[in-house]
């Protein structure tokens, strides 16, 4: 059992929607922060009293040793979601996390945030070099230092992926990209951050791979997520489907676009891929019950707190 009260967690991608979150939510649980920042972030960090910024990169070994001094724990949530080609996921999402791993210690553990994609390798070279990633952790930690997390779609207050597609759902337009019988998990953002704080607590749930989720069976299809918004606006939401082929050809663009102009696109035809397919169910919360989890926030809830 761990003493939040004597105890300190490092802490990557604090500077992010979900790091951000983590970081508040284990600050108010009586942990000292390590919280490694790229240099020219610092300014999306949280504001955290008992928080120590390293900065530095996941390829800057020395900063990786002052973020790791003295925690009893690294969460790991950096990680590239644009690019282009493996090698550009891969250089976060799998030769990063190698390098933590180099980095730790005999006794420190490791919670990996990693994402409902690495289900599905072959959809994306984000969702390979997710799941390389996680090999990396589970090959190399024995049980009892590691434990992944897989959540699915992250949504609450700061969030900047979904936030686009539900702002334009508040304003009574829905621009659907899935299948029409496309199911998915969602979990709150916090509720993610409290499933952490409890694996830290403890020592139950460690040396598995968890797929949490709100706790809403069997998942959400993008009618409920249309009446939840209509609900909250106090009013219909009208929803257009984008067609898959336009939604890959407008990826392959995107990735032709990006090379002229040497950038990293979100939008690629990996991504079209992911968003096509119907089925992004998490495994649910049985696996985290013994460490004393239980999703709090349903969707309405969440939404309110998101958009209201």
């Amino acid at each position: 059992m761990t003493d939040a009260g004597s105890r300190t967690v490092a802490i990557t991608g604090a500077s992010g929607f979900v790091g951000a979150a983590l970081a508040r939510h284990l600050a108010s649980q009586g942990w000292r922060l390590r919280l490694l920042v790229r240099p020219g972030s610092q300014s999306r960090l949280p504001r955290i009293d008992v928080a120590h910024v390293v900065t530095g990169s996941l390829c800057d070994a020395n900063a990786l040793r002052q973020l790791l001094d003295g925690a009893q724990a690294l969460v790991h949530c950096a990680g590239a979601v644009r690019g282009l080609t493996r090698a550009d996921f891969d250089r976060v999402n799998v030769d990063g996390v190698q390098a933590l791993l180099d980095a730790t210690g005999p006794a420190q553990r490791v919670v990996h945030i990693s994402s409902l994609a690495a289900r599905h390798p072959g959809l994306s070279h984000y969702a390979a070099s997710k799941l390389a990633g996680e090999r990396r952790v589970t090959d190399q930690l024995p049980p009892q230092r590691w434990v992944v997390l897989r959540p699915p779609a992250i949504y609450g207050p700061g969030d900047r992926e979904l936030r686009p597609l539900l702002d334009r759902m508040m304003r009574g337009l829905a621009l659907l990209p899935g299948p029409p019988d496309a199911r998915f998990s969602l979990l709150h953002v916090h509720d993610l951050a409290r499933a952490v704080g409890c694996l830290l607590s403890g020592d139950a749930g460690w040396g598995q791979t968890h797929e949490p989720d709100d706790g809403h069976r069997p998942g959400y299809g993008w009618q409920d997520l249309l009446d939840a918004v209509a609900r909250l606006r106090g009013a219909p939401v009208r929803a257009v489907r984008v067609p898959g082929p336009l939604l890959s050809a407008l990826g392959a663009c995107n990735e032709l676009a990006a090379r002229l102009a040497g950038r990293a696109p979100m939008l690629s035809r990996g991504k079209a891929r992911e968003l096509r397919w119907p089925d992004w169910l998490a495994g649910g919360n049985a696996s985290l019950l013994g460490c004393g989890w239980r999703p709090e926030i349903t969707l309405d809830q969440g939404l309110r707190d998101t958009l209201g």
